[in-house]
C-alpha cells in the first residue's frame, strides 16, 4: 500500500520537472540623481505549467514602462513562434545594482529570452541586445545605447544587437558610429530589425516559419465582389468622386475588392455632400430624422452568430451604424445649416448604406465556433487590458498622444458595462491596434516606415495562413491587410495604422476556439520522465518497506 501512495505521489509531482530556466545579460540605464549611466544586469525567466500568467520579481525597482514590456515581450514571443501559452506561467526577474531601471528597452531581450525557452533553445550568454519589442515582432529604437554599449565591453560581452537604423547615434551636437566605436571597445555590434533576426543571433539557429501560401477565400470573394459592386453604383458627380471611382475600378479589375469598395464609399461622400448643398433647414431636420429612425430599424435586427466570420461581421455593421448614431444624434440638436453639418450627414448617410451592405455577410459558411455571454465576457475583458496595457506603455514615452484612443478605450469600457461584449471586443482591438502603430514608429527616421510596414504585413499574412489552417477566415483581418497595401504609397502611416488592425483582428478566434479532445502522441522525453518516476518510486517504496520480523 505504501509502495503504492509514494508511486502516486511522485507520479503527481513529475509534471513540474519540465519547468525550465534560462537568462540574459540586459543592457540597461541606471537613474541616479537625475543622471543616467549604463550597466549590466540580469534578466532571468523560468517557466512552469500554469495559466499564461506573467510575474516580475525585480531589485532594485522597475518603472512601469518595464514591466509592460516584459508582459508585451512574452505575447510577442508566443504569437511569433505560433506557440500555445495559455498553460505556461512566465517567472521574470531583473538583479541590477541600487537605483531604478527604467524605460522599456528590456523588451527584445524579454521577448528573446522567453522565444528560446518554448522553443527549447540555447542561448549564448556572450551576446546582448537593447530595443523595444513591438507586435509582428519589431525591435524597436531606444535611448542611451552609446552607454549601453560602453558598459557591454566593460561586462565582457562579445556582441551587441541593436535596432535597425540606429547604429548613427546623435546626442546634442555629437554624432557617434557605434558600430566603429564597438570595434575599437572590442564589442561587435550588429542592427536587427525582428525578433527572428534577433534569436538567430542568440542562439545560431534559424526560426523556420509556415511557407504554406495564403489562399483567398472563394466565399469572401464572392460576397465582398457584391459589397463592393453595391457601394459603386452611383456614377461620380464631382472630380473628386470620379477620381475615387477610378481608383476603385482598378482595384476591382485587381479582385482587390475591399480597397474598391473604400474607394466608392469615398466617391459616394463627395456624392452626397454635393447633393446636399443648398438644403434648407427644415429639409436637414426631416432628413437628419429619417436616417435616424433608419438606424434604430437597422440596429434592431439580430443575426444568429455561428461562426467567426459572422463575429467579424457583427463588429462592422455595429460600428457603422454606431457611427452614424452619434453623428445624427449631435445633429438632430442643430439648428442651421453649414458645411460642416452637411458633409457630417453625408457622412452618417453612407455609413449606414455600408452597414446594409456589409450585412452580406451574415451566414458565410466557415468553422462552427460557439459564443456564450461568457466567452464574449472574458474577451472583452482580456482585450481591454491588453490596450490598457499598450495605452500606458506609450503614456510613458509620449505623455500627450493617443487621445483619441483614450476615448475609444472609454467607449470600450462603456459597452462592457452594458453587456456589450462583441462591440467592447471589437474597439478594444481597435485601441491596442493604434497604440501598438504609435510604438512602432517612435524614434524611427521616416525612411524606415516602409520597412516597417513590410514587416507588420508579413505578420498578418502569418496569422490569415494561420486562421486559413483553422478553416477560419477572419475578413477584417484581410479586409484591412489587403487595404494596408492599397494604401502605403499614398498614406504609410494611415497603412501603418490598418496593417495593425489587421493583424490584431486575426486572432480573435483564440477566445472562441472550440474545445475538443486532443490524443497527444508522448515524446521520448515525456516518457522518460514518466519510466524514470515510476523507477525513483520503487526504489523508495522498497526502502521505506519494513522488514520481516525473524520468527
Amino acid at each position: 500500500m505504501k509502495r503504492a501512495l509514494l508511486l502516486f505521489l511522485l507520479l503527481l509531482v513529475i509534471p513540474n520537472v519540465s519547468a525550465a530556466e534560462a537568462h540574459v545579460k540586459l543592457l540597461a540605464l541606471l537613474e541616479e540623481d537625475g543622471n543616467s549611466t549604463g550597466i549590466l544586469a540580469d534578466l532571468s525567466l523560468q517557466t512552469q505549467p500554469g495559466s499564461g500568467r506573467v510575474f516580475l520579481d525585480t531589485f532594485p525597482l522597475t518603472k512601469i514602462a518595464t514591466q509592460v514590456s516584459l508582459r508585451l515581450a512574452q505575447q510577442v514571443a508566443c504569437t511569433e513562434l505560433d506557440k500555445d501559452c495559455s498553460g505556461t506561467d512566465f517567472f521574470y526577474a531583473i538583479q541590477a545594482s541600487p537605483g531604478i531601471v527604467g524605460g522599456p528597452s528590456a523588451g527584445s531581450s524579454a521577448a528573446v529570452l522567453a522565444a528560446a525557452l518554448i522553443s527549447d533553445r540555447k542561448l549564448n550568454e556572450s551576446v546582448a541586445m537593447t530595443g523595444t519589442i513591438n507586435s509582428g515582432g519589431l525591435i524597436g529604437p531606444v535611448g542611451g545605447t552609446k552607454d549601453k554599449l560602453a558598459a557591454a565591453a566593460k561586462g565582457g560581452i562579445t556582441k551587441v544587437l541593436i535596432p535597425a537604423g540606429t547604429s548613427v547615434y546623435k546626442d546634442g551636437g555629437e554624432t557617434t558610429d557605434l558600430i566603429a566605436l564597438g570595434a575599437t571597445l572590442g564589442v561587435e555590434v550588429v542592427e536587427v530589425a525582428t525578433l527572428d533576426e534577433a534569436l538567430a543571433h542568440f542562439t545560431n539557429t534559424r526560426v523556420v516559419r509556415d511557407e504554406r501560401p495564403f489562399v483567398m477565400d472563394p466565399a469572401y470573394k464572392a460576397t465582398m465582389q457584391k459589397v463592393a459592386d453595391e457601394l459603386c453604383g452611383e456614377e461620380p458627380l464631382t472630380s473628386r468622386a470620379e477620381n475615387f471611382t477610378s481608383i476603385a475600378d482598378t482595384y476591382a479589375a485587381q479582385g482587390e475588392y475591399y480597397s474598391a469598395a473604400s474607394y466608392c464609399f469615398r466617391a459616394n461622400l463627395e456624392n452626397t455632400e454635393y447633393q446636399l448643398q443648398g438644403i434648407m433647414i427644415d429639409e436637414f431636420q426631416e432628413r437628419v430624422a429619417a436616417e435616424l429612425k433608419a438606424t434604430f430599424a437597422l440596429n434592431a435586427e439580430e443575426q444568429p452568430l455561428t461562426t467567426i466570420t459572422d463575429l467579424q461581421t457583427y463588429m462592422l455593421v455595429k460600428e457603422r451604424i454606431g457611427e452614424a448614431q452619434e453623428a445624427l444624434e449631435r445633429l438632430a440638436k442643430e439648428n442651421s445649416v453649414t458645411p460642416e453639418n452637411t458633409r457630417e450627414l453625408a457622412y452618417a448617410i453612407e455609413r449606414l448604406n455600408s452597414a446594409r451592405a456589409w450585412g452580406t455577410f451574415f451566414g458565410t459558411p466557415g468553422r462552427k465556433a460557439t459564443f456564450t455571454n461568457e466567452s464574449l465576457r472574458r474577451s472583452c475583458e482580456e482585450k481591454l487590458g491588453e490596450a490598457e496595457e499598450r495605452y500606458n506603455y506609450v503614456q510613458t514615452v509620449y505623455p500627450d498622444g493617443l487621445q483619441q484612443t483614450r476615448k475609444t478605450l472609454n467607449y470600450a469600457e462603456e459597452q462592457a458595462k452594458t453587456g456589450q461584449y462583441i462591440i467592447c471586443l471589437h474597439e478594444a482591438a481597435k485601441a491596442k491596434s493604434e497604440a501598438d502603430s504609435v510604438l512602432s514608429v517612435l524614434g524611427v527616421e521616416e525612411n524606415r516606415t516602409d520597412e516597417i510596414i513590410s514587416v507588420k504585413l508579413a505578420a498578418t499574412q502569418r496569422a490569415l495562413v494561420r486562421a486559413q489552417a483553422k478553416q477560419i477566415f477572419p475578413i477584417i483581418g484581410y479586409s484591412y491587410y489587403e487595404y494596408a497595401k492599397a494604401l502605403q504609397s499614398e498614406d504609410k502611416y494611415s497603412a501603418l495604422l490598418f496593417a495593425e488592425y489587421a493583424n490584431e483582428l486575426s486572432t480573435l478566434d483564440v477566445y472562441f476556439a472550440e474545445s475538443k479532445p486532443s490524443l497527444r502522441i508522448p515524446l521520448l522525453s515525456d516518457l522518460l520522465l514518466v519510466f524514470g518516476g515510476i523507477a525513483l518510486g520503487w526504489i523508495l517504496a522498497s526502502l521505506f518497506q519494513p522488514k520481516k520480523r525473524k520468527r
